[in-house]
């Protein structure tokens, strides 16, 4: 199985890479610019794996706030991109998401199936 993951610089992209074994792609921030939604599409044709893991995300939550485009380009348009090329070459693709879509007040841990209660 080929895999390529997106993010493998990050906190859970780092965590990915250390447990994946295989032949797997990780292109770091140098090599892909993810608010580029034509390269990410690219980059997802070009590595022809059989599953996309996508890790990366813009996290500067203040900053997002402040360039909400950036943050759109990298956070929905890039995975979109993804989801695109995914579909025409018949590759899974895998988003790991944030839990700041939760409220937090749960006493157990969230399900994806859980209500979405965001606090900003």
């Amino acid at each position: 199985m080929r895999a390529l993951l997106l993010g493998a610089s990050g906190q859970v992209g780092r965590e990915l890479r250390q447990r994946l074994s295989g032949d797997v792609v990780a292109p770091g921030r140098s090599q892909l610019d993810l608010s580029n939604a034509d390269a990410v599409a690219a980059c997802v044709r070009d590595a022809r794996a059989d599953v996309v893991l996508n890790a990366a995300a813009y996290t500067a939550v203040d900053a997002a706030e402040s360039d909400s485009a950036m943050a759109h380009k990298v956070n929905a348009d890039a995975p979109a991109a993804m989801a695109r090329e995914c579909a025409k070459l018949g590759s899974l693709l895998v988003h790991y998401s944030t839990d700041y879509v939760f409220d937090g007040t749960s006493r157990s841990p969230y399900d994806e199936a859980d209500a979405t209660n965001p606090t900003s």
